[in-house]
C-alpha cells in the first residue's frame, strides 16, 4: 500500500508520509495533555503548512476508528494506545515539525483560555468610529473594564486582540498607577519596549 501523502500546500520539510502524520497527531495530543478542537488542529498542522488538510482529516479518522484518540464536545484527546505510539515513535517525525505544531497548539490553547477571562465587544459609535469595550471577568464578576474610542473597526479589532493577550498586564499597570505602586508596572514597561 502506498504510504506517500498528498503534499499540496505543504512547505519543504513538512510531512509527506501518512504514518508520520498519524504519529505527529498522536505526539501533539499526548504533549498537550488537554483536548484540542478540530479547527485548532487544522491551524496547528495545516496552517503551518506541515501537513495537507485532506491527509490530516484522513489521519484523524484512522486514529479515531482504531482507538488511538477520541473526540468529545471539548475536542480530540489521546487514548493510552495513542500515547504509546507517540512515545515509541516520537523520533520518527522531525523535531522541527513537532516544535512548530506544538508551539502553535499551545499558543492557540492559551489564547482560548485568555478569551474566557478577557472579553471584548466592538460597537459602532454614532458620529463615527467604534467603541471597544474591554473587560476582565471571573465567575460573572467584572474585575476590570475600560471603554476605548477607536477610529475604525480594524484598529478596534487589533486593540481588542491585544487586550485578550495582555489584559492581565494592562490591568496590573492601571492598578499600579492608580495605587501609586510602580513595582506593578515597571517590569511590564521595561520588557515591552
Amino acid at each position: 500500500m502506498e504510504n506517500k501523502a498528498i503534499t499540496a500546500g505543504v512547505r519543504v520539510g513538512g510531512l509527506s508520509d501518512r504514518t508520520e502524520i498519524k504519529i505527529l497527531l498522536c505526539y501533539l495530543l499526548a504533549s498537550l495533555k488537554q483536548p484540542i478542537t478540530q479547527n485548532q488542529l487544522i491551524e496547528c498542522v495545516c496552517g503551518q503548512e506541515l501537513v495537507n488538510y485532506f491527509e490530516m482529516q484522513s489521519a484523524l479518522q484512522h486514529l479515531l476508528d482504531n482507538g488511538f484518540i477520541k473526540e468529545d464536545k471539548n475536542g480530540f484527546s489521546i487514548l493510552p494506545e495513542g500515547k504509546e505510539i507517540a512515545e515509541q515513535l516520537e523520533g520518527t517525525v522531525s523535531t522541527t515539525v513537532k516544535r512548530y505544531a506544538y508551539t502553535m497548539a499551545t499558543k492557540l490553547l492559551q489564547y482560548e483560555t485568555l478569551k474566557k477571562q478577557n472579553h471584548i465587544k466592538i460597537t459602532p459609535v454614532e458620529g463615527g468610529g467604534f467603541k471597544l469595550h474591554c473587560s476582565i471577568e471571573d465567575d460573572n464578576f467584572c474585575i476590570f473594564s475600560v471603554d476605548i474610542h477607536m477610529p475604525d473597526e480594524e484598529s478596534a479589532k487589533y486593540a481588542g486582540e491585544q487586550f485578550i493577550l495582555k489584559g492581565r498586564d494592562i490591568f496590573k499597570c492601571v492598578l499600579g498607577i492608580t495605587t501609586n505602586s510602580p513595582e506593578m508596572y515597571t517590569d511590564f514597561l521595561k520588557n515591552n519596549k
